[in-house]
Formats: C-alpha cells, sequence, structure tokens
C-alpha cells in the first residue's frame, strides 16, 4: 500500500515553523555557549572572618604582621586590613577569589573606600586580575582622600578561571609599625 504523499501546502507550512527556528539559533551570541556566568562580586557580610562564603579569602603575601589589628571581614560586607606591618617592613595583603571569565566580555567592577590618614605609614589598595592591576582601580592614603568609590573595567582575553584580588600594601618605614588603613565596601559588578 502506499503512502499519501504530501502536498505543496503541507511542504510550505512546515518550512514555515522550522526557518525561524534555525534563523534564532544562529543569531544567539558566543555567550550564550560559555561555561562562565557573571559571577557575584560582592562582599557577603559575614562578621569578623578571614572567609567569606561566596569565596573570597584573606591571605597575607608578604612581609610580616606584628601588634595591633587583626586583616578581616566585618560586618555589612566590608574588607577590613588593619594588620600593622612590623617595622622596616613592607606588608602585603589580599582578600582575592577565583571567578569564571569568559573570552571578550568587559567586567565593570565598582566599589567604595574608606581610608584613615592619620598614620605615619601610607597604604595602598589595588584591584587585580591574575596578577595584573586593573587601570584606574589604585586607591593611595597619600593622594586618593578618605573616602571614595572606584568604577573601572576590565575585558577578559581567554575563557577560564582568573583570580581577582584587592591587594593592600602597606610601606615599610624604620621608625614606626603602625600604617594606614584602606577599607573596601560595597563591592558590585556588571558583565556586557
Amino acid at each position: 500500500m502506499n503512502a499519501p504523499r504530501p502536498t505543496r501546502r503541507t511542504l510550505t507550512r512546515a518550512a514555515a515553523w522550522t526557518v525561524p527556528v534555525v534563523a534564532v539559533a544562529t543569531a544567539a551570541p558566543a555567550f550564550a555557549a560559555s561555561p562562565c556566568n557573571c559571577p557575584e562580586f560582592y562582599f557577603q557580610p559575614f562578621p569578623n572572618s578571614g572567609t567569606l562564603g561566596n569565596g573570597w579569602a584573606i591571605s597575607t603575601v608578604s612581609g610580616t604582621q606584628e601588634g595591633g589589628g587583626t586583616n578581616q571581614f566585618i560586618s555589612g560586607g566590608v574588607f577590613d586590613p588593619p594588620g600593622d606591618p612590623a617595622a622596616g617592613n613592607t606588608l602585603v595583603v589580599q582578600a582575592a577569589r577565583t571567578i569564571c571569565v569568559t573570552a571578550g566580555r568587559t567586567y565593570r567592577f565598582t566599589y567604595g573606600y574608606t581610608a584613615y590618614l592619620a598614620n605615619p605609614r601610607p597604604q595602598t589598595s589595588v584591584l587585580r586580575v591574575n596578577g595584573v592591576n586593573v587601570t584606574g582601580s589604585t586607591i593611595d592614603t597619600t593622594s586618593s582622600g578618605a573616602s571614595g568609590s572606584r568604577a573601572v573595567t576590565w575585558t577578559a582575553n581567554t575563557t577560564g578561571n582568573v583570580t581577582m584580588a584587592f591587594v593592600h600594601t602597606t610601606a615599610a618605614d624604620a621608625n614606626s609599625r603602625i600604617g594606614n588603613e584602606i577599607r573596601i565596601n560595597n563591592v558590585a559588578g556588571t558583565c556586557s
């Protein structure tokens, strides 16, 4: 027994439904196939802790800390690195986390800061991605003022994991161990 052959009208109707699906599929952006979503950048508001639940952790990169102060995250999601370096010593402390990025995507980071400027040893803070300073992110207690904000952008060259870090450096001073402080707060980010 022979099956009935489709009419031209049946073929045309099927083609009308098929063509838009193909057109939509080819118009999807390259980012749709990426394994990396736009990450959450903020510091979760866990009180007085060295590690946050969303992947941020504090570590000493170099130098020796002595005396008062503890490098910590404090209530409200603030990175507070008030640890004082040993006299004659440069202390480098960071809050860092790994994020997944997509090649060609631009990431915009915004954050506020409060600086305490009364101590004899200046401090700088900079946002780094894989060890490279993000342009416009440097805060310096000798020139940036007591408080403010930053909005900086960075574009990924490759797809995969990178380390994002707020790096604080307190300068060496042979006569004093007490340094300035910069608190980072209201960290946020977007992707485009």
